[in-house]
C-alpha cells in the first residue's frame, strides 16, 4: 500500500491563557466556526453579563457614557446557524424616558432610520442587477461625458461602490448656509447666495434633481484620482442609484422591493419615511420622515432589528441570493485607509483587529458598516470567521452607538472564539487503522492556544510529523527559512458531498501550515522587516508525492440527511488512510474503579462502583473535625463516639458551598476513604460533585489536589445538581412500568432545587448539560435557618448559642413548611401580657416541648406534644421534673420560612418560588412546561414536612395558567445526587467527560478547566 499524505480523517460532530499572537496563518477562521452558538454555556455568561452591565448602566449604577434617558437603542446578535433567520440568538432593547413619540413598545420589528448603513443594500442591489461593475459610469450616464474636472470615463462601477471613485462626498448638503454667520465671524470672506450650488443646499434651496446632481458633479472638485485611496462619498451612491435605475428601467424602490425585501420577507426596510406607530423617535428634532429622494441609495432606508437579522443570517449562512463564492468575492478589502487596523470594501469599514480575543490572540476580520443620521445612528458588523454578526440601533445623542458597538464586539467574539476552541476538542482524537493491516497506521490531532496541529503521524512505526519539516527543506530549500515546531492544521470552505461506506458524508478540505522559524542571522539592519512576512500562503500545494499534495487533510463528517448534508448533523466516528482503509478511533480503556464524591458542607456522600456495580447505598460521613469541652476532637465519624455535644465546637472545609480548608478536607477524606481503601488509586476514576458556578481558583486547587496529591488516574468534576438528571428522575414522579427509562440516560428536562447546608439552588438541566445563565442560588440553606432557630430561642427560652448541634437536631425534628404562615401565626400567639390565651388555645397544635438532653440519662432530644403541666412553677418546686423542656411554637414554621421570604430576616434576595420564577425568564419559554412538570427536590431542607406542597403552590401562582407544575422528593432526597453521579459513572461517553492524569500533566490546569466549562453535555 502507497501511504498517501492526505491524511483523510472522519471526524464527530457530537454537539455540533494568554500567549503570543498568531501572526502567520491562512486567511479565514483558525478553527471550524462554532456551531449552536446560543445553547453553549460560554456563550450564554457572556450574554448574560452584558446584559447585567447595561442594565447597571441603564440604571446608573455604572457610567453609560451618553445620556440614557435620551438615547434608545435595539441590540442584536446573529448567528449562521440560529433557528429563524429573523430571530437573534440574543437582543436587548431599551426605550429612553424622553421617547414620547413614535412606538412605546419597543421591539425587533421597531424602526428606525439607518443611514448609511442603506449603501450595503445598495451595493446588493448592484452586484444582483446584472451590470458590468468594472464598466465607466458613463456607459450608463452618457450626461457625465465631456469636459468635466472629474474624469468619469475612468471611473467605474466598482469604484464607485467602494470609496474609490474620487467623487465629492455631497452636492450642496456640504454647504452649510446656515451657519453662514458663524463662518463669516471665523474669519472667512462673505460670498453670495450665487456663489453656493444651486439645489441642496439646507435653509437655502431645494433638493435636487437627477439633471442637477449630474451638472454639478461636472462641476465638483475631486477627492482623489480614481482608485487612488479610499474617500467616503454620498453622491458616488446617489449616482449608482441613478445608473442602476438607466439600465434596468425601474427606479430604486422598485429595486429594493423586487430583489431584496420582497424575497427575504424584510417587511420593515423601505425608504424614509417610515411608519411613525412603529417608528422609534428621538426627542428634539430628527431626521425622522424625511423624503430622501435621489440620495435614498446612500442613506435614507429605513429598517428594523428583524430585518437586519434576516439579511445577516443569509449572507453568514451563505444563503443569501448569491453564490458562496460571490459572497467571499464581497466580503473583501479594496483598500487602505490610514493604518495598519482600517481597511475599505464595497462598501465595508473594515477593521482588522488582535485584541478581541486576549487569551488567544490572532487578528479577527470585521466587515462591517455604520450609518447616520439627524439623531440616529447604527451599525453592522459581521466576523465571518465565527458565524456572527452584531446589530446596533440607536436614536437619540449619538454617542452611544459606538460605545455600545465596542462592548457588543469585546464580548461576543470572544466568546464565540472560546466556543470554538471548546467545540474543537472534539477533534483531539488518536486513530489507528484497521486491525489486521499489513501496516499500522495511527494520527492524532491535538489543539494549542492558536489552533489545531498535528500531533503524530506515525506509519509502522516511523514518525512522519518530525519528518515533515526535513520534507519540506529538502524540497524546497532556502527558499524558506527553518521549518518547525509545529504542523498546524487550518480549516477551508472547500467542501463536497461524497459516500463513505455507503454512507452520506460531507468532505472537507484542511490544510497543513508549518511553523516557520522567522528571523536571519545577519549584523546587518533590518531583520526585523523579515520578521514580519507571513510567507506561508506562497507554499501550500508545493509538494506533491505521488500526484497527492502534501499538506492537504481531508475531513470527514457523516450526515444523517443526505438532503442537507449539514456538518452539524454528523453522527460516527471513524477514519480513513487515502488508500480507502478504514480505521477507526482508539477507544480509550477507562479505570474499572469509580470513586463518587458527594463533597457536600455538612456531610460527605461516597461510594465505589466496582466494573459498572453499583452499591445500594453509599457512605454518609460527616463533613466536620470536632472538639467538645473536654477538648477530644472528633474527625468525621468519630462523631458518632461523642456522648457529649454541650458546647461542642466545630471546624468544616467547606463554607458557602466551595473546599476553603484543604488541610482540614484532606484529613477527612484520608481518614475515612484513602487510609482503608479497598481500591488502587492510579487505577480508579475520581466523580467529585460541585456547587454551580464555582470560583476558578478553587476550582484549579481542587483538580491539583485530586492528580498531584492523591494521583487519581482520571477524574471528572461536575456540578453535582446536574448528576441527579442521571438518576430515573421520571420514576420519581412515576411508577417504574409505567414509565421505563434507558439506564445511565439523563432525563430530557429537568430542574433541579438543592436546599443544603450552605445555600439553595435552582438549576434547570437540558440533555444533562446545566443551562449556565438560568442557574439560581439563594443564599439561605440549613447553617442559616440553625443560627435563626438558635437566635429565636436564646432570646426566648435558654442561651443556645454555643449548642449549635443541639439546635440543629432540634430543628431537624421539630421544624415544618406552613401551608399558611398568617394562620398559623394567629393559631400559636401566646395572647398580650395581661390577656393571656387558654393554653389548650394557644397551643393551637402547632406548640411542642422539646426534651433537653442532659448527656447522662438523654443523649438525643425528644420531641413531644405541648403539656401546660411540664413548665408548671408547683411541679418544679416539687421536684417532679428532672427535664429540661422548650416549648417550640411559631419557631417550628418561623424558621423554615425563610426559605420561602429570607426577607424576614433582612436577607435581600428573592425567595425560592421567585427564583424559580426569575430562572425560567432567562430561558426560552418553549422549555418551561417541560422543566416545570419535571421539578425535583434535594437536598437536607427538602425533609422538612410541607416543603413540596409550598413550593408547588407558590411556583403555580406564578407561571401561565397552562402550564402543569409538578414538584417532587425522591425517597432520599440526601443521597440522590450521589446515586445520579453513580449513573453518570457507568455512562458510555464517560471518559470523553473526564480527565486523565497523563492529559492533566501535558495540559495544565486551565486546559481541565475549559473541559470541565460546558458541564456534562452527553
Amino acid at each position: 500500500m502507497i501511504f498517501s499524505h492526505s491524511t483523510t480523517l472522519l471526524l464527530s460532530f457530537a454537539t455540533s491563557f494568554t500567549s503570543a499572537e498568531l501572526k502567520c496563518r491562512p486567511e479565514g477562521p483558525v478553527l471550524p466556526r462554532p456551531t449552536a452558538l446560543a445553547k453553549s454555556p460560554i456563550f450564554q455568561a457572556a450574554a448574560a453579563n452584558l446584559t447585567e452591565t447595561l442594565n447597571e448602566a441603564i440604571s446608573g449604577s455604572i457610567a453609560a457614557g451618553w445620556p440614557v434617558k435620551n438615547v434608545s437603542f435595539s441590540l442584536a446578535v446573529v448567528s449562521a446557524d440560529q433557528e429563524e433567520p429573523g430571530v437573534p440568538i440574543w437582543e436587548y432593547h431599551h426605550l429612553a424616558a424622553a421617547n414620547t413619540k413614535g412606538t412605546q413598545h419597543l421591539n425587533r420589528d421597531s424602526q428606525y432610520l439607518v443611514g448609511s448603513v442603506s449603501k450595503m443594500f445598495t451595493d446588493y442591489l448592484l452586484l444582483k442587477s446584472g451590470m458590468n461593475l468594472d464598466a465607466p459610469v458613463t456607459q450608463f450616464l452618457p450626461e457625465l461625458k465631456g469636459k468635466s474636472t472629474i474624469q468619469w470615463q475612468d471611473v467605474s462601477l466598482r469604484m464607485l461602490a467602494s470609496y474609490l471613485g474620487g467623487t465629492p462626498a455631497n452636492y450642496g448638503f456640504s454647504d452649510f448656509y446656515l451657519l453662514k454667520e458663524v463662518f463669516l465671524a471665523y474669519g472667512l470672506p462673505p460670498i453670495e447666495k450665487d456663489d453656493y450650488p444651486p439645489c441642496g443646499v439646507i435653509g437655502l434651496n431645494k433638493g435636487c434633481t437627477g439633471q442637477q446632481i449630474l451638472s454639478g458633479m461636472k462641476e465638483s472638485y475631486p477627492q482623489t484620482a480614481p482608485n487612488e485611496r479610499p474617500a467616503y462619498s454620498n453622491m458616488a451612491f446617489a449616482i449608482l442609484g441613478m445608473a442602476m435605475e438607466e439600465y434596468t428601467e425601474k427606479n430604486f424602490t422598485q429595486l429594493l422591493k423586487e430583489i431584496l425585501t420582497d424575497p427575504m420577507g424584510m417587511n420593515n426596510t423601505l425608504p424614509s419615511p417610515g411608519d411613525d406607530d412603529k417608528a422609534v423617535i428621538p426627542s428634539g428634532d430628527s431626521s425622522w420622515g424625511s423624503d430622501y429622494k435621489l440620495n435614498t441609495p446612500a442613506g435614507g432606508l429605513v429598517s428594523s432589528l428583524s430585518d437586519l437579522s434576516k439579511f445577516s443570517y443569509a449572507l453568514l449562512s451563505r444563503t443569501l441570493n448569491l453564490t458562496s463564492t460571490e459572497i467571499n468575492g464581497w466580503l473583501k478589502p479594496a483598500a487602505f485607509a490610514g493604518n495598519a487596523y482600517t481597511m475599505t470594501g464595497m462598501p465595508w469599514e473594515i477593521l482588522r483587529l488582535s485584541n478581541l480575543t486576549p487569551k488567544y490572540p490572532h487578528s479577527v476580520t470585521i466587515y462591517g458598516k455604520g450609518g447616520g443620521a439627524q439623531n440616529y445612528r447604527s451599525q453592522l458588523n459581521f466576523v465571518d470567521d465565527y458565524g456572527l454578526a452584531i446589530v446596533i440601533l440607536t436614536a437619540g445623542p449619538m454617542k452611544a452607538a459606538p460605545i455600545l458597538t465596542d462592548a457588543m464586539l469585546s464580548t461576543f467574539v470572544a466568546a464565540a472564539d472560546e466556543v470554538s476552541r471548546e467545540q474543537a476538542e472534539k477533534f483531539e482524537k488518536k486513530f489507528t487503522n484497521d486491525v489486521g493491516e499489513d501496516v499500522p497506521i495511527e494520527a492524532s490531532l491535538k489543539q494549542d492556544s492558536d489552533s489545531m496541529f498535528l500531533a503524530s503521524l506515525r506509519r509502522n512505526g516511523t514518525d512522519i510529523v518530525s519528518n515533515l519539516a526535513e520534507i519540506w527543506g529538502l524540497t524546497l530549500g532556502d527558499f524558506l527559512p527553518k521549518v518547525g515546531p509545529k504542523i498546524r492544521v487550518f480549516p477551508s470552505q472547500l467542501r463536497e458531498n461524497a459516500t463513505l461506506d455507503g454512507k452520506s458524508v460531507v468532505k472537507e478540505v484542511w490544510h497543513l501550515w508549518p511553523d516557520l522559524n522567522s528571523g536571519l542571522k545577519t549584523d546587518l539592519p533590518g531583520n526585523m522587516i523579515e520578521e514580519m512576512i507571513c510567507v506561508g500562503w506562497s507554499i501550500q500545494d508545493w509538494v506533491h508525492y505521488g500526484s497527492e499534495p502534501l499538506d492537504r487533510v481531508l475531513v470527514f463528517r457523516r450526515v444523517q440527511n443526505s438532503k442537507n448534508p449539514s456538518p452539524t448533523s454528523s453522527t460516527t466516528i471513524a477514519i480513513a488512510m487515502a488508500g480507502g482503509r478504514k480505521s477507526k478511533p482508539q477507544p480509550p480503556k477507562g479505570p474499572s474503579t469509580t470513586l463518587i464524591l458527594d463533597n457536600g458542607a455538612s456531610t460527605i456522600k461516597a461510594g465505589l462502583i466496582n466494573n459498572g456495580k453499583i452499591p445500594d447505598e453509599p457512605r454518609i460521613i460527616p463533613n466536620v473535625i470536632a472538639r467538645d469541652r473536654a477538648r477530644k476532637v472528633y474527625v468525621a465519624s468519630e462523631l458518632e463516639k461523642c456522648r457529649d455535644f454541650g458546647e461542642i465546637q466545630f471546624r468544616r472545609p467547606v463554607e458557602k458551598g466551595f473546599i476553603v480548608n484543604w488541610e482540614a478536607q484532606k484529613e477527612i477524606w484520608d481518614r475515612e476513604i484513602f487510609d482503608d481503601a479497598k481500591f488502587d488509586v492510579t487505577d480508579t476514576r475520581l466523580i467529585l460533585a460541585e456547587p454551580p458556578n464555582g470560583l476558578p481558583i478553587l476550582q484549579a486547587n481542587c483538580d491539583q489536589i485530586v492528580f498531584e496529591e492523591y494521583g487519581f488516574a482520571s477524574y471528572y468534576r461536575g456540578i453535582g445538581s446536574t448528576f441527579n438528571a442521571y438518576h430515573d428522575v421520571q420514576n420519581i414522579f412515576r411508577t417504574p412500568q409505567d414509565n421505563p427509562t434507558v439506564a445511565n440516560t439523563p432525563a430530557e428536562t429537568v430542574m433541579v432545587i438543592d436546599s443544603g447546608y450552605s445555600h439553595t439552588t435552582v438549576t434547570p438541566v437540558f440533555r444533562g448539560q446545566p443551562l449556565h445563565s438560568a442557574i439560581k442560588r439563594l443564599d439561605v440553606g440549613g447553617k442559616v435557618l440553625t443560627n435563626y432557630l438558635t437566635r429565636l430561642i436564646s432570646q426566648r427560652h435558654f442561651d443556645m448559642r454555643n449548642d449549635t448541634y443541639i439546635v440543629n437536631e432540634m430543628k431537624e425534628l421539630s421544624c415544618y413548611v406552613s401551608a399558611d404562615f398568617k394562620a398559623d401565626l394567629e393559631k400559636s400567639w401566646k395572647g398580650t401580657r395581661g390577656d393571656r390565651r387558654p393554653d389548650y388555645l394557644s397551643g393551637g397544635g402547632i406548640a411542642k416541648d422539646y426534651i433537653l438532653p442532659d448527656f447522662h440519662t438523654r443523649f438525643k432530644g425528644t420531641l413531644c406534644d405541648y403539656e401546660p403541666s411540664r413548665h408548671s412553677k408547683a411541679r418544679k418546686m416539687a421536684n417532679q421534673s428532672e427535664e429540661d423542656a422548650l416549648t417550640l411554637r411559631n419557631e417550628r414554621f418561623a424558621v423554615p420560612e425563610l426559605i420561602f421570604n429570607p426577607s424576614d430576616v433582612g436577607i435581600r434576595q428573592p425567595g425560592l418560588a421567585d427564583l424559580v420564577q426569575e430562572s425560567l425568564h432567562e430561558l426560552p419559554i418553549g422549555l418551561w412546561p417541560s422543566l416545570l412538570a419535571n421539578i425535583i427536590v434535594v437536598g437536607g431542607n427538602t425533609h422538612f414536612e410541607g416543603f413540596i406542597q409550598r413550593l408547588q403552590k407558590e411556583v403555580v401562582q406564578r407561571v401561565p395558567d397552562d402550564c402543569i407544575v409538578r414538584v417532587a422528593r425522591p425517597a432520599d432526597p440526601i443521597t440522590q445526587t450521589w446515586y445520579g453521579g453513580a449513573h453518570l459513572a457507568n455512562h458510555a461517553n464517560i471518559e470523553r467527560l473526564a480527565v486523565t492524569k497523563a492529559e492533566y500533566e501535558e495540559n495544565g490546569a486551565q486546559w481541565v478547566a475549559r473541559k470541565f466549562a460546558a458541564g456534562l453535555g452527553t
